[in-house]
C-alpha cells in the first residue's frame, strides 16, 4: 500500500475513559449547525469578540481547513487546496452559536509573494497575541514528518 494514500481509522476508549454526559454534549455540539462568519485579511478585519475561540495552527498543507470541515461534517465549509498557502486570511466558523472554530494561516513554505506572507504571518501574530475570546491554540503536526524546528516555539 502507498505511504500516503489515506487510511480510515477509528479511536475506540474504554468505556470508563470518557464520561458519557461529556460524550453526548461533544456529539450536540459538533452535530451543530456551522456557518461561515468572516474572513480577516488584517487586524481591523478581525470580528467582534464573543464566543469563545479555538484556533488550528500549523505548517501550510497541514490539514487545518480539512478539520474545520471534519469537525462541522462539512466537507466544504472551509475551503481546501493542494496549494500550499491557500489560506491566506484568518477564517472564522460559528459553531452552533456556542463555539467559534478558527482556521489559521500556515506557516513554512507557501506558493505566495513574500510580502503576503509576512503579511499573514503577522496578523497571525497579532491574532494569537490579542485575542480575548481565544481559549485554546491546537497545533497540527503531519505525522509523516513529525515536529520540525519551524514547529517549535
Amino acid at each position: 500500500m502507498d505511504d500516503y494514500a489515506p487510511r480510515r481509522c477509528r479511536l475506540t476508549f474504554p468505556p470508563h475513559a470518557i464520561d458519557p454526559s461529556l460524550a453526548e454534549a461533544g456529539r450536540r455540539l459538533f452535530a451543530a449547525e456551522a456557518r461561515f462568519v468572516a474572513g480577516a485579511p488584517s487586524p481591523s478585519a478581525l470580528p467582534p469578540e464573543g464566543l469563545p475561540e479555538i484556533a488550528f495552527v500549523g505548517r501550510s498543507n497541514v490539514g487545518k481547513s480539512s478539520l474545520v470541515n471534519a469537525l462541522t461534517g462539512r466537507r466544504m465549509l472551509a475551503r481546501i487546496s493542494n496549494t500550499p498557502g491557500r489560506t491566506r486570511q484568518i477564517n472564522f466558523f460559528d459553531l452552533g452559536g456556542r463555539l467559534m472554530l478558527v482556521d489559521l494561516p500556515g506557516y513554512g513554505y507557501a506558493e505566495a509573494p513574500k510580502s503576503a506572507v509576512r503579511s499573514w504571518t503577522s496578523l497571525v501574530r497579532h491574532y494569537l497575541q490579542t485575542r480575548a475570546a481565544l481559549r485554546r491554540v491546537c497545533l497540527l503536526i503531519d505525522s509523516r514528518h513529525g515536529i520540525k524546528e519551524i514547529d517549535r516555539p
